[in-house]
C-alpha cells in the first residue's frame, strides 16, 4: 500500500498538472481520510481544485474528517446549492456538526432542501448543545417493540439499514422507554420467532442527553462498548453514540487539556487568524508577566535584608529553586488533571491523590533539598571570585539556606499541584489551566518568597 507521503506526491502532480480527468482518476484510488490529511497541507488553490473534482458523497466524507478551522473553510467557499447536496450524503450527526458552524439563516436554508425525514434528525441534534452526548448521537438505529419477532428485526435491518455500521438492536416498549439490547451476534443465532423482550439484555448501561461529552468518553471507557443509547430523563430512547464518535471526542478533549496546560487557549485553533492567535496568547503571558514582576518586587526588597556579597550568593539560586518547583508542581497537577480527565476514581478523589502525591513529595523535596546544599556548599566557593563574596563562617549557613529553600519550594509546589486542579473542579473550571502557567507562576511568587525569609532567619541568627 503507497504512504500517506507517496499519495500526496501523486495528488499534487495531478493538481499542477490541470487535468481534470487524470485529478479525477488520481483522487478515485485515495481514501477519503487520506485526502483529508493531504488537504491540510495544500494551499488555498490547490484546496479548491481538490475539493470540486470530488463527487458530492466523497466531499462529504472528507468534510467530516476535517480540523474545525478547515472544515469551516470549505463550508464557508461553497455554494448553497452545493453545500445542500453534500449535507444530503452526510450522516445526521455528521451534517449537523457542519450546519453548526452556519447561522440559522443560513441552516434553514440548507434543510429547506433537503429530505423531510433526514433534515428533521439534523433539526433535532442542532437543538443540543456540541460538547453534550445529545450533541453527538446520532439518530440512526434500530429501534423495535419488545412484542417484535427476531424475523421482523431481520427484515428491518436489511431493508432500512443496509450500509449502517449497526452493533445493537434496541427493545422499546409501547412509550419508547428503553427495555434492553440485543448484541447483533445474538440475534442471528437466535430462533425467528422468538420476541426480542425474551431475548434482550436488560438494564443496559445508558448515557444521558445532556451529559457532557467528556463523561461519555469515561463510560465508554469504563465500560469497554461498541456504542451506548442515549435517553432522556423518562429514560425514552433518543439516539445512539458510536465508538468512532468517542474517539473524536476523545482526541479532541485531549488536545483541549495539552493546549490548556500549556497556557494556550483552544480557540484559537478553531480559526487561522494569526493575530487572533497572538491574542489570545498575550492574554496568557501578560498576566503571568505582571505576577512575576512581584517575584522581582519581592527580590529588590530583600536586598536590604541582606549584606550586599550574601544577597549575590543567594540570589543566584534564586532561578534553580523556581524551576524546580515548578517542575514538580506540573508533575504533580498533571498526575491529577489526567485522573480528573479520564475518570479513574481513585485520581478524582482529593483524599487518594494527597495520599499518593504527598508521599511522593515528602521524598522528593529533602533528597532535592540535600543535592542543592551541596551544590551551594560546594558551588559558592567556585563563584567566589565572580561574585566578589568570600563566605567565610557563612558558607555552611549560605549553603543550608539553599537546601532548605529548595525543600519548601518543592512542598509549595506539591501542595499547590495537588489543590488548584480540585480548586478549579470545585468552581467549575476545567482543571487542566492549573497545570500550566498558573502553577508555575504562583510557585515562583511564593516559593522566592519563602526561599528569601528562611535565609534571613538563617543567616541573622
Amino acid at each position: 500500500m503507497p504512504t500517506t507521503q507517496a499519495k500526496y506526491e501523486r495528488v499534487e502532480a495531478a493538481l499542477r498538472s490541470d487535468d481534470p480527468a487524470a485529478l479525477s482518476s488520481v483522487l478515485a484510488d485515495i481514501r477519503a481520510a487520506d485526502l483529508a490529511e493531504i488537504y491540510e497541507t495544500l494551499g488555498d488553490d490547490e484546496r479548491s481544485k481538490l475539493i470540486f473534482a470530488l463527487p458530492p458523497e466523497m466531499v462529504a466524507e472528507v468534510v467530516v474528517l476535517l480540523d474545525e478551522a478547515e472544515r469551516g473553510e470549505v463550508v464557508e467557499e461553497m455554494a448553497p446549492e452545493e453545500l445542500s447536496e453534500i449535507v444530503a450524503q452526510m450522516e445526521p450527526d455528521d451534517a449537523a456538526d457542519v450546519l453548526g458552524e452556519l447561522t440559522e439563516e443560513q441552516r434553514e436554508g440548507i434543510l429547506d432542501t433537503i429530505a423531510d425525514e433526514h433534515a428533521d434528525k439534523i433539526e433535532e441534534l442542532l437543538g443540543y448543545p456540541e460538547d453534550t452526548a445529545g450533541g453527538i448521537m446520532t439518530k440512526d438505529l434500530v429501534a423495535l417493540h419488545s412484542s417484535a419477532t427476531v424475523r421482523e428485526a431481520v427484515r428491518e435491518i436489511r431493508t432500512n439499514f443496509p450500509d449502517e455500521d449497526l452493533h445493537y438492536v434496541y427493545v422499546v416498549d409501547e412509550s419508547e422507554k428503553l427495555v434492553g439490547i440485543i448484541p447483533l451476534r445474538r440475534l442471528v443465532l437466535s430462533d425467528g420467532l422468538v420476541h426480542l423482550g425474551d431475548i434482550c439484555e436488560r438494564d443496559p448501561v445508558t448515557i444521558p442527553v445532556a451529559a457532557d461529552q467528556e463523561e461519555v468518553v469515561h463510560v465508554f471507557s469504563k465500560y469497554d462498548l461498541a456504542a451506548i443509547p442515549v435517553v432522556d430523563t423518562d429514560d425514552r430512547l433518543l439516539g445512539r453514540i458510536t465508538h468512532d464518535d468517542v474517539m473524536d471526542v476523545a482526541e479532541e478533549e485531549a488536545d483541549e487539556d495539552i493546549y490548556r496546560m500549556a497556557g494556550l487557549d483552544v480557540a484559537e485553533f478553531e480559526r487561522a487568524s494569526i493575530v487572533r492567535a497572538a491574542g489570545l496568547r498575550l492574554s496568557w503571558l501578560v498576566p503571568c508577566m505582571a505576577s512575576m514582576s512581584i517575584s522581582a518586587a519581592v527580590m529588590s526588597m530583600a536586598q536590604k535584608w541582606f549584606a550586599t556579597p550574601i544577597y549575590n550568593a543567594l540570589i543566584v539560586f534564586v532561578p534553580m529553586i523556581g524551576a524546580i518547583g515548578g517542575n514538580c508542581g506540573i508533575q504533580i497537577s498533571t498526575v491529577i488533571v489526567r485522573g480528573l480527565a479520564t475518570g479513574e476514581l481513585a485520581s478524582s478523589r482529593f483524599r487518594n491523590a494527597f495520599v499518593r502525591e504527598g508521599r511522593i513529595a515528602l521524598l522528593m523535596a529533602p533528597a532535592c533539598g540535600l543535592a542543592a546544599l551541596i551544590i551551594a556548599r560546594f558551588g559558592v566557593p567556585l563563584l567566589e571570585s565572580l561574585l566578589q563574596y568570600h563566605a567565610g563562617g557563612s558558607l555552611n549557613r549560605t549553603a543550608l539556606a539553599v537546601g532548605l529553600g529548595m525543600t519548601s519550594a518543592i512542598l509549595v509546589a506539591a501542595s499547590l499541584g495537588m489543590a488548584l486542579p480540585f480548586l478549579f473542579r470545585a468552581i467549575r473550571v476545567d482543571p487542566a489551566i492549573a497545570s500550566g502557567p498558573i502553577v508555575t507562576t504562583v510557585n515562583d511568587l511564593i516559593s522566592v518568597t519563602v526561599f528569601l525569609c528562611l535565609a534571613l532567619l538563617i543567616m541573622h541568627p
